[in-house]
């Protein structure tokens, strides 16, 4: 995993120990070259404020990812940012009767795959993206994340 910078940013009162070392398996999984990745941990309204700029969507959500769009004839391995609000994460891993780790790892993944292009914007992309999610969380030890699957 030495190929993964990871940049980690908590602008938060929470300090629930996300371990790097498991952070940086966790996107290896899903990108095997050489990259950067800035992680940025914020709170419910600072997510929200987020998704409504950039998604219109007037309500907190659990990840964002930000690709990098490379200039020309500049190299760079950064990749974009990742935006997570643990509040929320917290919230869904017991309401979905997971453990935070476990829900993290999902969601890490999930948001590494939008940095690399993929969508869930429609079923064809939903399918592609959650069986790529589910392969990678069971070769790590986890359950599968959408069972039962919701289209």
């Amino acid at each position: 995993m030495k190929n993964i910078k990871l940049n980690i940013q908590n602008n938060t009162d929470n300090h629930y120990q996300i371990s790097k070392k498991k952070i940086k398996i966790w996107i290896h999984r899903i990108i095997k070259k050489k990259c950067e990745i800035t992680i940025r941990i914020v709170n419910i309204l600072e997510i929200k404020q987020l998704n409504y700029t950039y998604r219109k969507q007037n309500k907190p959500t659990n990840i964002l990812s930000f690709p990098f769009e490379s200039i020309p004839h500049i190299k760079s391995q950064f990749i974009g940012d990742l935006i997570i609000c643990l509040e929320i994460i917290k919230k869904e891993s017991q309401s979905q009767q997971k453990t935070i780790e476990e829900h993290l790892a999902h969601i890490i993944i999930h948001g590494t795959l939008h940095l690399l292009g993929y969508t869930h914007d429609n079923i064809y992309n939903t399918k592609i993206m959650q069986y790529i999610e589910i392969k990678n969380m069971i070769k790590l030890g986890y359950k599968n994340p959408y069972l039962p699957l919701k289209y």
